[in-house]
């Protein structure tokens, strides 16, 4: 035991070195240890995570004992939000993620994930083909075109998890209400980011390439996604894995229901009268989508509150990271802390914008025999919708 924390404890001066050296974390040697960083963590209150020790590691040169705390991390990017020296720590750990799978330093969990995502390109263990079954009972013809004005990029989740399938479903349905001109990708793959979380870039690039070439074949002007890591993934990370412009608009479906809102091409029959919160997906707050999900829920409620950290503040859901596959059981506490900060506010609706955080509030609601219905936001303005 002795000997292992010895070798953890190893300092390795040209890690330090060639690490620092990159322009994007040269900020990393001006961290004052502050603690911010931990304090904002979702994580360590349960003493699983601890960003500001892992930037003094970094410092330190203390590579293995680095390698060792990485996979316990959510990668929700809380911990970056607030740092008085503007350290990206998300950007930080997806690197040292990057450096511990080409060393083969991956835990079972996500290994697990990468081979799934390999084969099938998802990590829920289904086939390809069953990406699209969601469309057998969506209640309306879903066409898959070969040419079209806007694509809708699904995603993993929502194609394949059961709750988080009335997600597509509400889209499809208001884009066919709005007569758009829109088509699904026939050949669909998970966005990449996943492959990002586990450290595989060089499967991340494949995955973005196919599907930029398969949305480039449609001719599409626009894609739409409800999936904030899809959203994030293919505007802000395809352009640097594939080091080049892309020839098409990226929007998250809020985007595009605020923007139909606000030009009244939306027209509303009603306000929903129960009290609403809203939980941000990490995705979509951090990187400046605050305001089009409120604008949409002034629009359709009359009683919306706000619980505690909201916005750019927000707590990750609990399944960021890929936490699912690392430690099952501390996601499952993150994920029950949301649920009882949304019922302290009185909220019989927990509305949101992700399909993984819908999945994972659903079940954490279901299992603490919670009254609250979570529901994602393009239901709800369906519902209101004439």
């Amino acid at each position: 035991m002795q000997n292992n924390k010895e070798s953890l404890n190893v300092k390795d001066k040209t890690f330090v070195d060639e690490f620092l050296r990159k322009e994007e974390f040269r900020e990393i040697r001006y961290c004052i240890q502050c603690g911010v960083c931990t304090g904002a963590c979702p994580l360590a209150s349960f003493g699983s995570q601890n960003p500001r020790k892992i930037m003094a590691m970094i410092r330190e040169g203390l590579k293995p004992a680095i390698l060792e705390v990485l996979d316990r991390c959510l990668l929700c990017g809380q911990c970056q939000m607030l740092c008085p020296r503007g350290i990206q720590h998300k950007e930080v750990l997806l690197k040292l993620r990057e450096l511990s799978f080409s060393m083969g330093r991956v835990c079972e969990g996500l290994s697990f994930v990468n081979d799934l995502l390999s084969e099938q390109y998802n990590p829920y263990m289904q086939p390809p083909e069953a990406r699209t079954q969601w469309m057998e009972s969506a209640g309306i013809n879903v066409e898959i075109k070969e040419k079209s004005k806007i694509i809708y990029f699904v995603g993993c989740t929502s194609s394949y998890m059961d709750v988080s399938q009335e997600i597509p479903k509400t889209i499809a349905k208001i884009l066919t209400k709005m007569k758009e001109d829109w088509t699904v990708l026939k050949g669909e793959r998970c966005c990449g980011m996943p492959f990002l979380f586990i450290g595989n870039t060089d499967k991340a690039k494949e995955f973005a390439a196919r599907n930029v070439e398969e949305i480039g074949k449609t001719g599409a002007e626009v894609v739409i996604t409800g999936c904030p890591t899809c959203w994030h993934t293919i505007k802000y990370r395809y352009p640097k894995l594939l080091n080049a412009p892309l020839s098409f608009k990226v929007l998250h479906i809020t985007e595009y229901l605020t923007e139909k809102l606000a030009s009244g091409e939306i027209k509303l029959k009603n306000k929903l009268t129960e009290r609403i919160t809203f939980h941000d997906p990490c995705d979509l707050a951090r990187y400046s989508m605050v305001d089009p999900p409120r604008k949409i829920l002034k629009a359709i409620a009359e009683d919306f509150v706000e619980m505690p950290f909201h916005g750019k503040d927000t707590i990750c859901c609990g399944g960021g990271g890929l936490m699912e596959a690392v430690d099952s059981n501390l996601r499952s506490n993150v994920t029950m802390k949301r649920i009882r900060l949304a019922e302290k506010v009185g909220a019989k609706i927990l509305a949101t914008s992700c399909g993984g955080c819908k999945y994972y509030l659903s079940q954490a609601a279901t299992q603490s025999n919670s009254e609250i219905i979570v529901k994602d936001l393009t239901e709800l303005v369906y519902e209101c919708m004439e």
